[in-house]
């Protein structure tokens, strides 16, 4: 699945560096696909990316009328189409026009080929094509946010203030309820603009059996009211980005955020079809933004914006770091190989990448009446100690020894640039999966109308593996070289074949096993029923995906631990 993910804003130029204000930006309003409309002309804020992060912070901006902002996304408006607004056909959009087709590294384990890595090619960016869940991450993970920057901002309860904010949220009726649906009313807000409802096909079928067969297979994991409290260990129903009405479209981050205002604004504008190839300096040892290049296509001419204010990076994970690269900030060498001029060097930017994997298992159903038709909403999180059951401690006494020495590995691997931040990392990482009993893989269960199936996504919710992404050219044209570094720490396969291991057993257990016919993927024939850890190990690795939430490859810490000075 691919949920509104990490999408990365980075502040180039400062207020105090910005033009004489008597020099007026320009204006400009609507969706717009003629670039003449806005090159060559200045603007307070430009914005590099139409996606989630970029559309609100431009939204958000936009609101004060004496500001200008110019958003620059390489998609279109394609918020009618089926693939964006009907949740129910997730899956649809990938490897489309509507996906920037970026593929991994090669795959040792699949035949050396690399695997899809999505992200959304649209106005809302990946928040248009994903399976539009809604729910947060686990209290404790986002209170380590705090130690590690330094900014009490980033806190649990700071930022669950703003998710209560945009929140709209309408409560289950009583026949979502009779199919499994909860809430907590104080965990939810009502004055948003982010539509939230449980889908009115929403699944009967297998999602509470499920649910409570999961409870049976890891001792101590309950079903819960709501994940959005906070606390992820447990199993539950969740709600989606959908409209609460009978054609429950998408709520997106462009029809939330930019669809009408836009409109009407006159100081707000999209340009569509075009992408930001790299960013201009002021001179000046400072390194302010002065604004940037675009264009259509790789032979298309070249454009020119110039900004008095700002130029906001939010291009994604994958292709924020690229362009960052492209405009002469980042690692010498790797800026030297591709034919970059360095303007400022700075080794972190595109390291620290941090990527799951996911597997599936499918099953044949008794009886193809799903009770709906959907899209599916039944998770849950087990944790480290209910996966690993009497080997828990002795697997964190054994990852905790080795801890230090893999940071040291990771920098000379070129990986991380800075092993004791690295090292304080995976220390609040691991402690956090063992004391604070978080969550430590999720487990999706599928309903799926058009193949007659039902089954389970799995992946490991933290991963102590690293990877990098970079440029390999000086062309915006050519897409990055992408290593999500698959298992590259032991733990990350552990997770992954327990949770393999463990959801086969969910299937045979009561009350859900009364709903399955038999196992089809990766069936009997291929994993047996009593299958050795290689078996499962390699069906895991010849079969995974990623799972398309990539973080971390532009970092914010404390100066004195990475000297990171971008905002993920």
């Amino acid at each position: 699945m691919v949920y509104p993910a990490a999408i990365l804003t980075f502040l180039l130029a400062t207020l105090a560096q910005s033009l004489p204000q008597k020099q007026r930006a320009d204006k400009a309003r609507g969706i717009i696909t003629d670039a003449n409309h806005v090159a060559n002309k200045t603007f307070d804020y430009i914005v590099c990316g139409g996606g989630l992060t970029g559309l609100v912070v431009a939204s958000r901006l936009s609101e004060d009328p004496e500001i200008s902002v110019l958003v620059i996304e390489n998609g279109n408006d394609d918020h009618e189409d089926p693939r964006v607004n009907d949740v129910r056909t997730y899956g649809a959009a990938f490897e489309s026009e509507l996906d920037f087709n970026l593929t991994s590294t090669p795959v040792p384990w699949q035949n050396d080929t690399g695997l899809l890595l999505v992200a959304g090619r649209t106005l809302g960016g990946s928040g248009s094509i994903n399976g539009a869940s809604w729910t947060k991450g686990d209290k404790t993970q986002y209170d380590l946010l705090p130690v590690l920057t330094g900014d009490d901002s980033w806190s649990f309860d700071a930022l669950n203030e703003i998710m209560l904010s945009i929140e709209d949220f309408h409560e289950p009726t009583e026949e979502h309820i009779a199919k499994g649906a909860n809430f907590t009313s104080e965990f939810h807000g009502r004055d948003g603009m982010v539509q939230v409802s449980f889908p009115r096909g929403m699944f009967g079928g297998i999602q509470v059996p499920a649910l409570e067969a999961s409870t049976a297979i890891w001792k101590g994991l309950g079903i819960v009211a709501d994940f959005a409290a906070g606390l992820t260990n447990g199993a539950t129903i969740i709600p989606n980005m959908i409209e609460d009405n009978e054609d429950q479209n998408r709520s997106s981050p462009f029809t939330v955020y930019a669809k009408d205002q836009t409109q009407q604004r006159d100081n707000f504008v999209i340009l569509t079809g075009h992408r930001v190839t790299s960013i201009n300096w002021r001179p000046g040892k400072d390194m302010a933004a002065e604004g940037v290049n675009f264009q259509a296509c790789r032979s298309c001419e070249k454009h020119v914006a110039t900004t008095k204010r700002e130029v906001l990076l939010a291009a994604g994970s994958l292709q924020s770091p690229q362009l960052l690269e492209l405009s002469g900030v980042g690692d010498p060498e790797v800026l030297a190989a591709a034919g970059v001029p360095v303007k400022m060097a700075s080794p972190n930017v595109g390291k620290n990448m941090q990527e799951q994997t996911k597997n599936t298992l499918w099953f044949d159903p008794v009886s193809t009446d799903f009770d709906g038709t959907g899209p599916p909403n039944a998770i849950a999180f087990p944790t480290v100690n209910q996966l690993f059951k009497n080997n828990s401690a002795s697997l964190y006494q054994s990852i905790t020894s080795s801890l230090w020495q893999y940071a040291l590995d990771l920098k000379a691997s070129g990986l991380v640039t800075n092993a004791t931040a690295t090292h304080l990392i995976l220390s609040a990482q691991v402690n956090n999966l063992w004391k604070d009993s978080a969550g430590a893989a999720e487990v999706f269960f599928v309903t799926s109308p058009a193949t007659g199936q039902i089954g389970i996504d799995l992946w490991n919710l933290i991963v102590l593996s690293r990877g990098y992404v970079h440029i390999t050219s000086n062309s915006s044209w050519d897409h990055p070289e992408i290593e999500p570094s698959y298992f590259g720490h032991p733990f990350d396969l552990g997770v992954q074949l327990a949770a393999a291991q463990q959801s086969r057993e969910i299937f045979q257990t009561a009350p859900l096993a009364a709903h399955v016919a038999s196992e089809t993927f990766p069936g009997l024939e291929t994993v047996p029923q009593n299958a050795t850890t290689e078996v499962w190990e390699e069906w895991v690795k010849g079969t995974f995906t990623s799972v398309w939430h990539y973080i971390a490859t532009l970092g914010m810490m404390k100066e004195e631990l990475g000297e990171l000075w971008i905002t993920d």
